[in-house]
């Protein structure tokens, strides 16, 4: 747990770290990956685009998931220490990691929402990337995310993410490589909130002492 938070919060405090759902997890990718609990397949559709299609399992109940994903607080709760939700069509979900920042500032990470049914699925596009990022904005803000919440059961609920129109070309290719390990980094940290409870991020931002 603490080489965990370590490491967070390193990438965190170099500016690395944004969710996958935004602009991507950190550019660094581990060379040997753990095993994940999130299940990933890229499907060929018939116009011959490619569809990424991540979900995972989470201990809790769909009502809680969607309380993870629809307003500020709850956002903040798991992906960003600021985190801003006008929840409805044409709304948008403004994240920063960094906790001082203002809403509209340029660094922010800006994402529209095109497409909305509560409690169960939400689609939303990029519309404002971060600065530097490991992949071609252009071609990830021609595509747009799917979250889809679907109860299991009482206690447990699938969360998948769905990324449709992936093209050809080493554009999509970067960007489908990107996201394929950054979509699943962020899955694990919704379903960690979700089971063990809300991210402390002044504990993370916290220098590590000497």
């Amino acid at each position: 747990m603490h080489s965990t938070q370590g490491a967070l919060r390193r990438a965190l405090q170099s500016g690395l770290l944004v969710t996958a759902l935004c602009t991507g997890a950190p550019h660094a990718q581990p060379a040997v990956a753990p095993a994940s609990p999130v299940q990933t397949e890229v499907t060929r559709e018939a116009d011959g685009t490619r569809t990424l299609r991540q979900s995972v399992i989470a201990a809790a109940p769909a009502a809680t998931v969607w309380e993870a994903l629809r307003s500020g607080a709850g956002w903040q709760s798991w992906a960003a220490p600021f985190a801003r939700v006008d929840l409805r069509r044409g709304g948008v979900i403004e994240t920063s990691y960094r906790p001082d920042t203002r809403m509209g500032d340029t660094s922010n990470i800006r994402n529209e929402i095109i497409a909305l049914l509560s409690p169960r699925m939400l689609a939303i596009r990029n519309v404002q990337a971060p600065p530097s990022t490991a992949f071609d904005v252009p071609t990830f803000q021609s595509l747009h995310t799917v979250v889809l919440v679907e109860p299991l059961d009482a206690r447990r609920t699938r969360i998948t993410f769905a990324q449709p129109g992936y093209g050809e070309g080493a554009a999509f290719d970067g960007v489908l490589k990107h996201f394929t390990w950054g979509s699943a980094w962020t899955l694990e940290k919704l379903k960690e909130r979700l089971e063990r409870g809300p991210i402390d991020w002044a504990a993370l931002l916290r220098p590590a002492a000497k």
